[in-house]
This record gives structure tokens, sequence and C-alpha cells, in this order.
């Protein structure tokens, strides 16, 4: 540390000199904020243990060099102007943000304020360098975050639903279409975006939060001009500060997608309405050959039951396509009726294990009512079977248990097979999506469980899977009384 040097002063004086240079020497070894002494030439004669720290170097190692031998070579320019200024031209002190190399080949950023200082006649400079690498860090995540919001059409918001208030990225405005006030944005805005019909159903899911604690909601907002886009909201009730409650997620504008979708069913339905026709005559031309040909050639009456299979399988793809489509479109009518459900169980799946490979037991309360679409319902039923047997095809007990839960029915198919990974288990119900489950390859188009979704949401109800990796699945929907 320099000696602060005095002479020809009282003893008194001395004391107390010397007592403010060991004050100074303490603050700055003990300091917080990495601090250095520099001379004229711009070598360190003095470091603290905090810039030790910062830069990852012994003292020893520090002091005898030049502070620009840490520095990053796009700062090193400006910083000797800066130097210089105060050195030759007497400027009295300077401020640098600057980029500093670690002993570990890291790099550190630090806000640098120098100033210059005369003792004993000899100029010095003091120098405090602040660490903000983590406010750095944090800026460039920060870009690379808003950089990849706005490619993909997306926004971050919070909704604080004690004072309902929005809190939200630069993006979030322009793709609900709204205008936002000197007070910013509040719920109402936020529901308000969407068109009439819409609008109540995400109030709706805002009303029940508390008991979902997400909300997923995809809706259609006014636009410029008379088109509307879609924007889909995903979120998280979470608790922010003062305990108040705070829904957290993000805004997408998937019109694009929407109008993919759109363009594919479009296809999908014109394709299935197509086929259709020539492959009833094709059945029935099957049939036809199978009254015609005598049943002693076996050879031939195995080569039709092979292709009356395969017919069948065809007509199955073209009836889920045709489902698909009308669910898209919202033609899906319901034809509600009272019936026991046990029976319908037994009745839908009599016929589903040809091969007889599994057993199919119906457990629960069979004296069980249920007030549903009787066709729609079995094919939910169907399709859960049908996924026990394909994707557990070494499990032979398949178990469909019926319950009354009060206010609602519910129906469970449980298997004891492999089980669903729990991030594909979430996208089950989409549209087109199929387990792969160990690289098997299953047949199909990924429509079963999307079907089955929509039949059991136009009946209010819910539909779930529980799922364990070797443990088995159960595929379970429920309906309103």
């Amino acid at each position: 540390m320099l000696e602060m040097k005095e002479e020809h002063k009282s003893p008194d004086f001395q004391v107390k000199f010397n007592e403010c240079e060991q004050r100074f020497k303490a603050i700055f070894s003990l300091t917080s904020a990495a601090t250095k002494i520099i001379d004229h030439n711009l070598t360190i004669i003095e470091v603290n243990d905090a810039l030790v720290d910062l830069l990852g170097y012994e003292k020893s190692e520090i002091c005898g060099t030049k502070i620009m031998e840490y520095a990053c070579e796009e700062f090193k320019v400006e910083w000797k102007d800066l130097q210089e200024a105060m050195w030759v031209h007497g400027k009295p002190n300077f401020k640098l943000d600057v980029c500093l190399k670690k002993k570990d080949g890291a790099l550190v950023w630090v806000h640098i304020t120098t100033i210059l200082f005369t003792e004993s006649g000899t100029r010095y400079a003091y120098t405090v360098l602040d660490d903000f690498t983590y406010l750095k860090d944090f800026e460039e995540s920060q870009k690379r975050l808003n950089m990849s919001l706005k490619y993909s059409n997306m926004a971050i918001w919070e909704l604080d639903l004690d004072s309902d208030k929005i809190i939200h990225t630069g993006d979030f405005a322009r793709i609900l279409g709204c205008s936002e006030d000197s007070d910013g944005l509040q719920k109402s805005d936020l529901v308000n975006s969407f068109i009439e019909g819409d609008d109540q159903a995400l109030v709706l899911l805002l009303d029940a939060i508390n008991e979902t604690r997400q909300l997923e909601f995809s809706g259609r907002v006014v636009s410029q001009g008379t088109d509307s886009k879609w924007v889909k909201l995903q979120a998280k009730l979470n608790v922010g500060p003062n305990q108040s409650r705070v829904l957290m997620g993000t805004a997408q504008d998937i019109s694009k997608e929407k109008k993919a979708d759109r363009y594919k069913d479009d296809f999908i339905s014109i394709a299935s309405h197509e086929l259709k026709t020539p492959v009833t005559v094709l059945s029935g031309t099957l049939q036809l050959m199978g009254r015609m040909f005598p049943k002693e050639d076996t050879r031939l009456s195995k080569l039709i039951a092979q292709a009356n299979q395969s017919m069948r399988k065809i007509n199955d793809l073209i009836g889920a396509l045709l489902n698909a489509s009308k669910m898209a479109e919202g033609q899906l009518h319901l034809k509600v009726s009272t019936f026991n459900i046990a029976q319908a169980v037994e009745e839908c799946c009599v016929n589903i294990d040809r091969e007889g490979k599994h057993q199919l037991i119906v457990e629960g309360d069979k004296k069980l009512e249920i007030r549903a679409d009787f066709e729609r319902i079995q094919q939910v039923i169907v399709n859960f079977v049908n996924n026990a047997i394909k994707y557990a095809p070494n499990a032979r007990d398949i178990r469909v248990r019926a319950t009354d839960e009060g206010e609602k029915i519910r129906v469970a198919v449980i298997d004891s097979g492999p089980g669903i990974d729990p991030e594909k288990s979430e996208h089950l119900f989409d549209r087109y999506y199929r387990v792969d489950a160990e690289g098997s390859q299953y047949s199909g188009l990924g429509l079963g469980l999307y079907i089955s979704s929509e039949i059991i949401k136009k009946h209010n109800g819910e539909i779930g899977v529980y799922s364990k990796l070797g443990e088995g699945s159960e595929f379970w929907f429920t309906i309103p009384k």
C-alpha cells in the first residue's frame, strides 16, 4: 500500500494521520468491490482481495503487470484513449464498460471507474471494477429470447388475478390486435380481444383456474380488416409477490398452423369421400365372390377372407378420416339415450380380439346406466380397448371398469402393458399422434384417441390417461349424469 508522507506536524496530528491511513488500508483491502491502484506507466502497484478473486490470479501475479494485459482486444483502443486523456491532458476521472479475461480464460464484464489523485507529488490512479457479468448474461439471454419469440410469433404475459393487470413482452398486444393505453393492459382487454363465443369460453376457463391450475385455450381474435386470426394461450398459475395469484404463460399466433390444418382437412375429406364409393363396390364384389365360389376350395376361401379383412381395415380408416373431418368442422351430432354401460361394453367388444390372445374383464357396477350417445360411447370404448391390444400385446387381461362418482359416470380401460412415457402421454389425444414404443411401428393414422376426445368433449365430459412405465396404462373418461 502507498505510504502517505507527512512532515513537520504535531505528534497528535501524526497519530490521527496514521489512524486514517490504517483505516484506508483496511477499507481498500476488505471492500467487496474489486479495486486497484496504478502509476503513470499504467502499472498495477496494489490490488485488493476482491480483484484477486475477480481475475483468478494471485496478488503477486497481478502486481507489476499492466491492466491492459487483461483487456479483450476490442476495448483496448478506447481504454488507452481515456487513459491518455487523464494522464496527459489532465482529465480527473473516467468511466468505461469493458470485458476482461480471467486466468482460466473465462470473460468477465466490469464497470470501470478511475480517479486520478496525487500523493507526495506523484500521480496515481485509483480504479474500482464493478462486476456486471450476470447482468450482461441476462441481457444476452433476453435478446435470444426476444428473437425466438419474434420469429415464432409468440409473446410472454403475466396476469395478476387479484389486480387484473397484465405484464407482457412487446408483441403481446400486437398478437391480440389490441391497443395499450397509459394504464397498461387489463384482464378485460385480453378477454375482449377474442370474438363472441370464444371470449366466453376463455372467461369460463379463467374462472376455473384455481381448480385447474393451468390454462390452454385457442380462439379467434379480430385482426385488421375482416379476417380473424387464431391465437393460442398457455399458462400456469403461480404465486407472485405478496402471495398474489399470477397466471404466467405464452401467447402465440397460430393462424398459419390453423390454415394448414384446414387445407389438410379439406384434402382428407375430399379424398375420403372419393374413396368411399369404389371401396363400397369392391367390398360388395368380395362378398359376392364369397357366395359364388365353393367353400371346399380352401385356398380361394382363405384369399377372399384375407381380402375382406383388409377391406374392413380400409373402411375403418376412411371412417376415421371422415369422423375427424366432421369433428374439425364442428359437425359432430349426438343421439342421446339412456343405456346400460356394461351391456354396451360387452356388445361392442365381443369381436375385437378374434385371435383370443386377450381376456376382456368388465368390472364395477354392472347395473350402472348412462345417458349419452350409445354408438359414440361404444366407439370410444372400442378405441381404448384396441389401443390396449395394440400397445400391450403381451398383457393377457384387459379390464373395463365402470363406476358411479356422484355427479358423473367414470369408465376406464386398464392394461398391464409396458406403459407410456409421460412426455408422450400429454400428446396422445392430438390429431395424427402415434406412440412408437421401443422403436415399434404401429398401423393406423393416430386418429382414434383424438376422435374419442372430441366425442367426450361433446358430452361435456373429461378424458385422460394415467400411465407409468413398466406398470401399464389406464385410459378413462367421465360423462355427467
